[in-house]
């Protein structure tokens, strides 16, 4: 798990946010707003592998959804897309759009990310 930390620590040093200690040692899900992050995180095994699943937001910047592997993988997922500007009528990119964003929501909300 101390690959883990580090990485996630390293990934966000700019803005002096780190894993807190407790969630780690317990394996607990937990959230993180700080310097304008909204970081919303889970642990999990996969193929014998401890993760850190975790769902990240910033105004100033994309989403970002990544799994850390307690050997170094990193795995990006899929993320919300941000808003489209359209004139009416809805046309098919935004159907899209909007079909794709339902579907990762659902997927966030399942694994209390969102």
């Amino acid at each position: 798990m101390d690959n883990i930390q580090d990485i996630f620590n390293k990934w966000f040093a700019r803005w002096q946010i780190t894993l807190p200690d407790k969630n780690l040692q317990e394996r607990q899900k937990g959230s993180i707003f700080q310097a304008g992050w909204s970081i919303n995180f889970i642990f999990g095994i996969e193929n014998n592998l401890e993760y850190l699943e975790f769902y990240a937001i910033h105004r100033m910047t994309n989403d970002s959804h990544t799994v850390i592997y307690e050997n170094g993988e990193i795995k990006h997922l899929e993320c919300l897309n941000p808003p489209l500007e359209y004139s009416s009528p809805i046309d098919e990119n935004q159907r899209e759009h909007n079909k794709k964003n339902r579907k990762v929501k659902e997927e966030l909300i399942d694994k209390s990310l969102l």
